[in-house]
C-alpha cells in the first residue's frame, strides 16, 4: 500500500476514534407509562433529552386527558363545527382510518365516551350498566369522523369523542425513530410501556434480542425471545391495566361492539412491524378480534405471536430463525408455527 493511502487510512482511524460512539440510558414517565431507552451515538445524552421532549409534545397533542390537546379540541366541538388541526394530526387520522378498514368490528377511534364511562384509567373505575352501554354504542361510530380538504376535522355526532390510546403509543415510536435517524444513532432500544422498538445494532454488531412476556407470571418473566431488527413489537393483553369488581376482572381494552372490556380468547398478542403505528393498531384490534382473526393475519404474511387462553403459543414462521424459549416455558406452553399462505 502506498504511503499516502496508509496515511489516509490512519487519519480515518484516528478520526473515528475521536468521534467514538458512546452509550446513554434513561428511564422516565410519559403517556401514562414508563419509558426507557438505551442509545448509542456520538452525543447520546442529547439524543435522549430530545426524545423526552418529543414524547412530551406528542402527549400534549394526542392525549384524551391533557388540557389543550388537539384531541380534546376535536371532542369539545363534536356535533357543532369542524376544528383546524396540525398536519401531523390530520395525517395520523388519515392513516388510522385506512388501517381500520376491515377491522371496524374490533377497533374504533371514537371510543372516548366508553373509556371515560368505565374510568379504567382513573382511581374510581366502575362497571357500566347494560342500558348505559347501549346508549354509548350509538356514539361509537367512526363513519361520523370527517376529514375535510381544508385540514379540518369534525365529529358529526354530539357527545362523540376520539380516544387514540389504542394506536398512539405505536405512533409515538415512529416519531422517536425519526429523532434517532436525524441524530445518526448507530443503535437504540426504546421501550414505551411494552411497545419495544429496535433501531440499528449494538456496538458489537449484534441485533437486539427482546422478550415476549408471560402474561401469567408478571412483567419480568419472559416466556420466549427473538431478534428485533429495525422493527417495533407492540403487545396487547388484558393483564396490563384492569380493575376487579364482584370477582371479575375488567381490562382496559374495549370492544366497540359491546362498549365493554373485550372478552378475548387470547391472553396476549404481539405484532412485529417496521411501523410502530401498524404494530400497535393490529395488536389492539386482533386482541379484540380474537384467535381466528389473528391466525388469518399471520397466514396473510403478518408477523405475530399470540398466546391463547388454552395455553397454545402461535408464532409466525418468519420468527423461527432467532426464536428461543425462555425460563423453561417450553414445558408449560404448546408451540405452533404459523406459515404465511403462498400467493
Amino acid at each position: 500500500m502506498k504511503k499516502s493511502k496508509i496515511a489516509a487510512v490512519c487519519a480515518l482511524a484516528l478520526f473515528m476514534a475521536g468521534c467514538g460512539v458512546q452509550e446513554a440510558s434513561t428511564t422516565t414517565y410519559a403517556m401514562s407509562t414508563v419509558v426507557s431507552q438505551t442509545v448509542w451515538a456520538q452525543s447520546p445524552e442529547k439524543v435522549c433529552s430530545r426524545v423526552q421532549q418529543v414524547l412530551a409534545d406528542f402527549e400534549n397533542q394526542y392525549s384524551l386527558y391533557r388540557s389543550g390537546s388537539e384531541v380534546l379540541a376535536i371532542n369539545e366541538e363534536a356535533g357543532k363545527q369542524p376544528v383546524s388541526v396540525s398536519s401531523e394530526m390530520y395525517h395520523f387520522l388519515q392513516q388510522a382510518l385506512v388501517l381500520e378498514k376491515g377491522y371496524e368490528d374490533c377497533f374504533a377511534l371514537t371510543m372516548a365516551p366508553v373509556t371515560l364511562a368505565w374510568g379504567v384509567y382513573t382511581d374510581t373505575p366502575r362497571v357500566v350498566p347494560t342500558e348505559e352501554r347501549e346508549q354509548l354504542l350509538e356514539l361509537v361510530d367512526d363513519s361520523a369522523l370527517t376529514l375535510l380538504e381544508d385540514g379540518k376535522v369534525q365529529l358529526k355526532k354530539s357527545g362523540q369523542g376520539l380516544d387514540l390510546g389504542g394506536i398512539a403509543k405505536g405512533a409515538a415510536c415512529d416519531v422517536v425513530r425519526a429523532v434517532y435517524e436525524e441524530e445518526g444513532v448507530s443503535g437504540a432500544l426504546f421501550d414505551l410501556g411494552g411497545n419495544l422498538m429496535a433501531v440499528g445494532k449494538k456496538p458489537n454488531g449484534q441485533a437486539f434480542r427482546v422478550g415476549f412476556r408471560d402474561p401469567v407470571e408478571g412483567q419480568s418473566a419472559a416466556m420466549a425471545s427473538f431478534e428485533l431488527n429495525d422493527e417495533v413489537i407492540a403487545v396487547s393483553g388484558g393483564y396490563e391495566r384492569f380493575f376487579e369488581a364482584d370477582g371479575k376482572r375488567y381490562a382496559h381494552i374495549f370492544d366497540p361492539q359491546t362498549a365493554a372490556p373485550a372478552e378475548s380468547d387470547l391472553l396476549a398478542v404481539g405484532i412485529v412491524s417496521p411501523s410502530g403505528m401498524e404494530a400497535d393498531f393490529y395488536s389492539t384490534a386482533l386482541y379484540v378480534g380474537g384467535l381466528e382473526r389473528t391466525l388469518d393475519y399471520m397466514k396473510q404474511g403478518g408477523k405475530a405471536l399470540a398466546l391463547s387462553v388454552d395455553g397454545v403459543f402461535y408464532v409466525s414462521d418468519q420468527l423461527k430463525d432467532t426464536f428461543r424459549w425462555e425460563n423453561g416455558k417450553e414445558s408449560v406452553y404448546t408451540l405452533e408455527w404459523i406459515e404465511a399462505d403462498e400467493t
